[in-house]
């Protein structure tokens, strides 16, 4: 559940026009030379993370439950409120017939190509859905049920443990988790914060397993953010580099007007070793949410992205260093893109209630391979919300590849995620593979259906949309647990890709991935599902 409103989504263009609706074109004409960095941004505060506690985390405490919080968004309330409206406002079309780009034919499924997550607690919505792959085990976190441990053999829930248990906190509601597994070093590493104390003490906190097994010891470590009485700190996001836990964040003031993005990186020779450690607290002014990359190789840069709740541009950061005393940031050169806004919310048959789809934002972290950064967000696209991807040139600061992820014609699809990997990749495009996930549903007649799971994927050499997919699930009704005339779904999914390999596929050809799934009207469940380009 990220913090009260959040913003995302955004792009009225016509799908026969992908290319240069998603700014395709304007990165063939870039030049050939790396454009200039602008100032290193500053760095005024220092965070200082607390000694850790070593524990083995069970059981369930109970935390306070705050359940009346929906997500903050980058532009003020009455703004998002005139966009969406904006968005409905012509009622939705058909997008346009799309010629190929169903990679789902070559994504199989083996016989444990799905099973049942986390579900809902009493009264808390939304779960904020994330998960990661591991070795031997998958890790899933949502709000209020904390964290689970999986195996990947058999799907088999192995441990459970909330959140007030695993960092030995209750006085507020813990909210916003993460999670990813460091291959590099066969790590987990769980992120959260909770709602403030007091003007002047809000916990933020990080767990890192000691080894591979999540099932295991873990540190603990947590710090106040260094921010002005009152501000709120929210929706933080999770990368990895070589040497350095990635950290982003939205921070806003006591009257929810948003103020600043952070950012900052945690030297992993001291998180993963038990060891009290500081870090430079970078200030990126306000371009909206940044996400954080997950850097698949040892590229000594950095490369963050943000989407504006509706622009013509994104914003792109460039950070060496993190981990170390040396780490800085600069802004590079926006990277055009054609006009986009927020997303219209998403329709259920049944019901006139919808589902938030939230804003334009990137609202999980990038892969960045070589100098490609791929991620994904939700936009309008003829009336309809539709999550697209997008593969920036960090050195050009332009759009080299870009698509769509939908279902059909006529589905309204949001809450997408999306990873590549370097299987299949060239010194020109080293992304060969995409995999995504994404909540759709469809009103139309005739091809009616609730909420669905969704995964896909795509090639380096396929069509740029990606169509149909697979489905992991299928809600039997609508979701209406509230009177809002908008309901809360969920904030985030994820994508991450299998480190191990089997008989049947090898390294970088599978993913996995979690996303919100509809239990009953009143109640949200998860589905943790798999693919790949396997044989």
């Amino acid at each position: 559940m990220t913090t009260r409103r959040r913003v995302r989504r955004a792009v009225p263009a016509l799908l026969a026009a992908l290319a240069l609706s998603l700014g395709v074109a304007q990165a063939t004409g870039a030049s050939a030379h790396p454009q200039a960095e602008g100032k290193p941004l500053p760095a005024p505060r220092t965070v200082h993370l607390s000694t850790p506690k070593l524990i083995n985390p069970k059981g369930h405490a109970q935390p306070k439950v705050r359940k009346d919080q929906g997500p903050l968004p980058t532009v003020s309330r009455a703004k998002l409120a005139e966009l969406k409206a904006a968005a409905a406002k012509h009622g939705p079309k058909r997008r346009p017939n799309m010629t190929g780009g169903n990679s789902a034919r070559m994504l199989k499924q083996p016989s444990q190509g799905s099973f049942e997550g986390l579900s809902q607690p009493c009264c808390l919505r939304p779960p904020d859905t994330t998960g990661a792959v591991g070795k031997s085990q998958y890790v899933e976190t949502v709000n209020g049920a904390g964290f689970g441990v999986y195996s990947k053999s058999d799907g088999s829930l192995l441990k459970n443990v909330s959140f007030a248990s695993f960092f030995g906190y209750s006085a507020q509601t813990i909210f916003d988790p993460r999670v990813l597994y460091d291959k590099r070093w066969n790590r987990w590493v769980i992120s959260a914060e909770a709602f403030q104390e007091s003007s002047t003490v809000q916990k933020v906190f990080y767990a890192v397993s000691t080894g591979s097994d999540a099932t295991g010891s873990f540190y603990i470590y947590t710090f106040d953010p260094p921010e002005n009485p009152g501000d709120f700190y929210d929706f933080p996001q999770l990368g990895l580099d070589q040497d350095a836990v990635i950290v982003t964040a939205n921070i806003f003031n006591s009257s929810d007007v948003y103020v600043r993005s952070r950012a900052f990186g945690m030297p992993k020779a001291d998180l993963y070793n038990g060891v009290a450690t500081n870090f430079p607290y970078f200030s990126l002014g306000t371009p909206g949410t940044v996400a954080p990359p997950v850097v698949e190789d040892n590229n000594a840069s950095d490369f963050l992205v943000a989407a504006a709740p509706a622009d013509s541009k994104l914003s792109l950061f460039k950070a060496t260093g993190l981990g170390r005393s040396s780490a800085a940031i600069v802004q590079l050169p926006d990277v055009p893109v054609a006009a986009y806004t927020v997303p219209p919310n998403g329709r259920q048959p049944g019901t006139a209630s919808l589902l938030d789809s939230s804003d334009s934002r990137f609202a999980q972290n990038s892969t960045q391979i070589g100098n490609q950064l791929l991620n994904i967000h939700t936009i309008d696209n003829g009336g309809l919300p539709t999550p697209t991807w997008r593969q920036i040139n960090t050195d050009l600061s332009s759009v080299t590849a870009g698509g769509v992820v939908v279902e059909s014609g006529t589905s309204d699809d949001f809450n997408a995620s999306v990873a590549g990997s370097p299987v299949g990749g060239t010194a020109s495009n080293p992304i060969g593979r995409m995999f995504f996930t994404w909540t759709s549903t469809d009103v139309t007649t005739g091809s009616a259906h609730q909420v669905r799971v969704k995964s896909g994927g795509r090639l380096a050499t396929d069509p740029p949309n990606v169509t149909g997919g697979n489905t992991h699930s299928t809600a039997s009704t609508f979701y209406d647990p509230t009177s809002d005339a908008v309901e809360r779904w969920g904030d985030y999914s994820a994508v991450t890709i299998n480190p191990s390999s089997t008989s049947t596929c090898a390294v970088g050809n599978r993913a996995y991935v979690v996303n919100e799934r509809q239990i009953s009207t009143t109640s949200w469940g998860s589905r943790i599902g798999k693919l790949g380009f396997c044989s």
